[in-house]
């Protein structure tokens, strides 16, 4: 039998690749596909690709940015007493993990629009202002917020918004410390009813699962065991809310996110609990070059995403449910197979430069 806590950081180490591979799926849309100026796939053409679309990307693979949120927070504040000291070595740290990766990567993606834009023009959307036309205010946008509350690279809202909240995490141990449930069912109820700060980088998203993830660690609880006897229930219940959120959005009923953000919460505790009792079964095993590539996929997968999804656009000028549904379901493993490889010849050839891109990871 495995001791609940190797249980714990078994699961976390796990869970890392297949909540990638969720974030690829959730931008992997080619009924926004544009090109020139027009979309390759009217809305609503396709009713079947559409709500097949929304079950997976927008009910199941959204637990992934909500988890990630959670396990950084207990991994945060897990055996340690936490005091400035131990406060500002976090912070050195994650220079290294989240600040110098975030740079860079928008660095590249910026590098990669310009090109595209300079050679690739027919293949561009059309609509985005070129780069040789930045002001010194759109320089400074890309790498926080260009307009639209994302950076350039805009997966890595994720990591800007987790840095904000690692700065403010003396706040969290001593909001989830003294206030314990009190605290963190504050914030659930402010992310439940989608009470957003407006400056950019202060996401609820960030702070409640942050926070949630942060309880466990500072009480010194031990999630797996906490979620474990809920599985069977909890599948049961999450099954129920993500049909019924389903139904909710294709009937347009503006309410539905309500039952989607209870989904997100259910769902979470379901896929830790069914992780971890496949990890304990024998079932599944961790696998170090999955987990390992998890952050480079993330990192590089939006710049090919996009343009694969182009390639498959004028392949089949004419779409059809079925070349929409079979594009979904390939394109994203295509990319995360890809950039498996990528990964691997990387690490072989540029051994330095590649940590330093994923952080050291």
């Amino acid at each position: 039998m495995i001791e609940n806590e190797e249980l714990q950081s078994k699961t976390i180490k796990f869970l890392r690749f297949p909540l990638i591979i969720g974030i690829v799926f959730i931008h992997t849309n080619l009924a926004e596909v544009n090109i020139g100026g027009q979309l390759w796939a009217a809305k609503g053409q396709f009713p079947i690709h559409d709500i097949f679309r929304y079950i997976v990307s927008e009910e199941l693979a959204r637990i992934a940015v909500p988890l990630f949120y959670f396990m950084s927070g207990f991994l945060f504040f897990i055996h340690t007493d936490f005091s400035f000291s131990v406060y500002k070595k976090k912070l050195e740290r994650r220079v290294h993990t989240l600040l110098i990766p975030y740079l860079l990567w928008n660095t590249v993606v910026v590098t990669l629009f310009f090109l595209a834009q300079t050679f690739l023009s027919s293949m561009t959307s059309g609509v985005n202002k070129l780069i040789v036309e930045y002001t010194v205010s759109d320089w400074i946008g890309i790498f926080w917020d260009k307009g639209d509350y994302m950076p350039i690279s805009y997966q890595f809202w994720f990591i800007r918004d987790l840095m904000v909240v690692d700065l403010f995490s003396p706040l969290v141990y001593l909001f989830v410390r003294h206030l314990k449930v009190i605290g963190v069912t504050f914030l659930a109820i402010s992310w439940y009813l989608g009470l957003c700060c407006p400056i950019t980088g202060f996401s609820s998203d960030a702070f409640f699962f942050f926070s949630f993830g942060a309880w466990f660690a500072v009480h010194q609880h031990n999630f797996v065991s906490v979620f474990q006897p809920l599985r069977l229930p909890f599948t049961l219940l999450y099954i129920l809310i993500v049909t019924i959120a389903t139904i909710l959005w294709y009937n347009q009923v503006e309410a539905h996110f309500l039952i989607h953000n209870l989904g997100i919460v259910i769902g979470l505790i379901t896929i830790v609990a069914w992780t971890a009792f496949g990890i304990q079964e024998g079932e599944i095993r961790c696998n170090d070059l999955l987990s390992g590539s998890s952050f480079f996929i993330y990192a590089y997968h939006i710049m090919p995403l996009a343009l694969i999804m182009k390639i498959w656009t004028t392949l089949f000028k004419s779409p059809t449910e079925l070349t929409m549904i079979l594009g979904y379901l390939s394109i994203p493993f295509l990319i995360v197979g890809l950039g498996i490889g990528i990964y691997v010849l990387a690490q072989k050839s540029f051994p330095r430069f590649t940590r330093l891109m994923t952080g050291g990871r």
